[in-house]
């Protein structure tokens, strides 16, 4: 239940300018930990609200409240400015230099509320050649080296599925509003945080990087595999894709043994791991002949009872249903006022046996714009009049 849960963020109030996925995900994240989340959403709504059939809104906007604001208007804009003096945090991942033309950029907006939490999201930052391009997940994908090293060596470079760069700049963004409040804990002050996507992919290339400054090669990419490992990839088993990861000598003697493989033991060119990838296509290959004929179910079980990292190749359906996430609690269902029921995965923060609940779905464009602009000081006419001029947007009740 609500009640029960450990509300950390509660208190702290959000003006999240914010659209699309990466800090709207991270929005989402402080909001799941009780932070009073306001999404200011322009009159046409998030560009994000219909993808997938409303399911990434279903899950980003989770635990929001939302305002339709039409900022080109000033009668708009004073609501906005009243809402943000009194925020602890702002929001935003326009392109830099877009909120500012707004009237919103951080210089302003400290000249009247100088604790503010100011975060601003973008492709590439807020400063730098590229800084006035836009930010888009696969762009980031490409141009940190992150897709290079993805996929098979003879084949084309592919984006890796989920946005995982927009989510990962959103779990930075929570991070660093985070620690930016307990700063200001400490000194009483605010502060300006930036967060790029480039620089959230840069970040997990950091290994890769040093190998290249060490080495002066670049990583080449393996598909499922990993350059340092063989038999370390997805293998076919006769129903289903499975991963197996021999990452060790042990783990090797301990896969031919499993699986009567004893003759590729015992053979030299096979011994130590640097002669298994030395010699990668050929294993694979009888890896995978000795694999076909087994079911994905039999190899699984096998190599868990060895310690041996594997894992069938589930799709979405198949990942939700595994025992494992079922009695975890991973996951919740939610009759949603326009979605109907939705099944989606709950924040994975655990805290003391608990994961987070979702406290309310995601909101209908503008559907608190009349209850926050009352909370704010419009009367009752005054909202209406705001609404009738076009300067906010309501759902109607």
């Amino acid at each position: 239940m609500a009640e029960e849960q450990r509300l950390t963020l509660k208190g702290v109030s959000i003006a999240d300018f914010s659209h699309a996925l990466s800090a709207p995900y991270g929005s989402m994240l402080l909001g799941d930990q009780g932070a009073d989340i306001i999404k200011i959403e322009n009159p046409k709504g998030d560009i994000f609200r219909t993808l997938m059939g409303g399911a990434y809104a279903a899950v980003v906007h989770r635990n929001k409240r939302t305002i339709s604001l039409n900022l080109k208007m000033n009668e708009a804009k004073e609501v906005a400015r009243k809402i943000i003096e009194k925020s602890d945090v702002l929001i935003e991942n326009f392109t830099p230099g877009a909120i500012e033309r707004l009237g919103f950029g951080y210089d302003e907006v400290r000249k009247y509320n100088p604790r503010i939490i100011y975060c601003s999201v973008s492709g590439y930052g807020q400063t730098g050649p590229y800084s006035k391009l836009g930010g888009y997940d696969v762009v980031a994908q490409a141009i940190s080296g992150i897709m290079d090293n993805t996929g098979e060596r003879d084949r084309l470079p592919v984006r890796i599925g989920p946005s995982i760069v927009d989510m990962g700049t959103g779990m930075y963004l929570a991070m660093g509003v985070m620690l930016a409040l307990m700063d200001r804990e400490k000194t009483g002050k605010g502060q300006h945080i930036e967060i790029s996507l480039i620089e959230t992919a840069l970040s997990w290339m950091s290994a890769q990087a040093a190998y290249n400054s060490m080495t002066g090669e670049i990583p080449l990419r393996f598909g499922s595999g990993f350059f340092p490992f063989c038999p370390y990839k997805v293998y076919e088993a006769s129903d289903q894709c499975v991963f197996i990861g021999v990452s060790t000598n042990n783990f090797w003697e301990k896969f031919c043994k499993e699986f009567d493989l004893m003759n590729l033991y015992e053979r030299e060119d096979f011994r130590d791991p640097a002669d298994r990838v030395a010699k990668r296509d050929e294993l694979d290959e009888l890896v995978q002949d000795a694999m076909s004929k087994l079911k994905a179910g039999d190899i699984i079980d096998r190599l868990r009872k060895t310690g041996i990292p594997c894992s069938p190749v589930n799709n979405i359906q198949q990942a939700v249903a595994e025992p494992h996430v079922i009695e975890r609690g991973c996951l919740a269902e939610q009759d949603h006022p326009t979605a109907g029921k939705i099944k989606f995965v709950k924040n994975p923060i655990n805290r003391d046996g608990k994961f987070p609940e979702v406290r309310s779905p995601s909101p209908e464009m503008g559907q608190h714009t009349k209850d926050i602009m009352s909370e704010l000081g419009y009367s009752d006419d005054e909202i209406e009049t705001l609404i009738a001029a076009g300067a906010a947007v309501a759902q109607e009740k």
